[in-house]
């Protein structure tokens, strides 16, 4: 689906060339040294003209990506090829793609700006577009595209990685990912710090995400877990409220990174297996069936019974880790 962008990042003096502007992009995140880069060894690339209405532009292909941007910043543009292709890495490394997929490229647009933006997304989704048009900032994936608008190199950038990990699931696999488990992961992949022109992946650091979350926590304003389990991204957006937005998806991802990262492990063979549940078809069956044992199957949603099938149904327990867990890493300085 799509997050509401409100990133208040200054790049007032990140104008002198790409490798002093990432420098300080590195400086200026969380403060934890970079943890793990996914470049790819080689990879093709064709570059073409390219252009929507009256503004010329860029087409550039790689080995998973058809790039299009009408972006002026020439260093931005010379950096797409190499990013997109790190974050596909990334993604991979998260669940494989299938051997049997496609082949298709993700189709990846960088509008210049918000009304040029606009009127793509007019254009090519007039049925979506009364959604769409309620992103404050950055852009949406739909299917195997995406498409952004220029908010600020960095911002930009976070938005494509998590964007990007939309794409890859809508491309490669069939089966419904749960909301909470969708927005999740793209939260997960979208903190990135980069060194020279290296980007690096910084998934259980995201200071982004940690700091709307520790907004919710002090305010005692988080969703109950079952709440978020069943709640649909697009509702939250459409409710057109950016406390309640930007609270739902610093849980998300405070919730991927426990079921990795947190209680010794304990959730993370479960968030494996729903992985591949995901990649071998059979997310949906358990899920099915983890439902009709529930002790509420008639209200059991979708996004809870995968939970269930997977992680727990001892909820309460779960829950109350849970938010110890996210008050760790909301005030652990």
């Amino acid at each position: 689906m799509t997050t509401a962008y409100d990133i208040l990042t200054t790049t007032r003096s990140l104008s002198v060339g790409w490798w002093p502007i990432v420098t300080i992009i590195a400086a200026a995140g969380c403060g934890s040294t970079p943890t793990r880069t996914f470049e790819p060894s080689q990879y093709e690339l064709v570059k073409h003209e390219w252009g929507f209405q009256s503004r010329p532009g860029t087409q550039l292909t790689t080995d998973h990506f058809e790039i299009y941007t009408t972006s002026e910043d020439s260093d931005f543009v010379a950096f797409l090829p190499n990013y997109l292709e790190t974050t596909y890495q990334f993604y991979a490394s998260l669940l494989p793609p299938s051997a049997d997929h496609d082949g298709q490229k993700l189709e990846t647009y960088i509008l210049a700006d918000r009304h040029e933006w606009d009127a793509f997304v007019k254009r090519r989704y007039p049925g979506r577009y009364h959604l769409y048009r309620m992103i404050s900032a950055g852009g949406f994936s739909e299917g195997r595209a995406c498409v952004v608008y220029d908010i600020g190199r960095v911002a930009t950038l976070s938005v494509i990685a998590h964007e990007g990990l939309h794409q890859y699931f809508g491309a490669h696999f069939s089966e419904p990912l749960p909301a909470w488990l969708n927005e999740g992961l793209a939260t997960y992949c979208e903190s990135v710090e980069f060194r020279r022109d290296v980007p690096y992946f910084k998934p259980q650091h995201n200071s982004f995400r940690i700091n709307h979350l520790r907004h919710a926590v002090a305010a005692d304003d988080t969703m109950p877990l079952m709440e978020l389990l069943a709640t649909n991204a697009g509702n939250v957006i459409e409710g057109n409220q950016m406390a309640a937005t930007a609270s739902y998806y610093a849980q998300a991802w405070a919730l991927i990174v426990y079921l990795r990262h947190g209680a010794g492990g304990k959730y993370a063979e479960g968030f494996r297996e729903m992985l591949d549940g995901i990649a071998d078809g059979t997310i949906r069956i358990k899920a099915r069936a983890a439902k009709a044992t529930s002790p509420s199957p008639s209200t059991t949603a979708y996004g809870q019974a995968v939970f269930y099938a997977y992680i727990t149904q001892d909820v309460e327990t779960f829950e109350a880790d849970f938010r110890a867990y996210c008050e760790h890493l909301c005030f652990k300085n």
